[in-house]
């Protein structure tokens, strides 16, 4: 996968759940497929996003890596 369409599913994905990406997500992209699509801020969570980005974005108004973030 490139990073145009990661980017453009991701897009798709915080647009259903009421978020946007940060002005950061071309980078967090690139970092998350030089991971192997798991999590760029920690490999051990997972593939991207992880189980933990929802929680995140609801408590902290964006997830762990700051890919996804709440609409202000």
């Amino acid at each position: 996968m490139d990073t145009e369409h990661y980017k453009h599913i991701a897009e798709l994905y915080a647009e259903a759940k009421g978020w946007q990406l940060s002005p950061f997500a071309d980078k967090i992209i690139k970092r998350c497929l030089m991971c192997e699509g798991k999590c760029p801020c920690d490999t051990s969570r997972g593939y991207c996003p992880c189980s933990e980005h929802v929680k995140e974005v609801q408590e902290m108004g964006h997830c762990h890596c700051n890919l996804f973030v709440a609409k202000e």
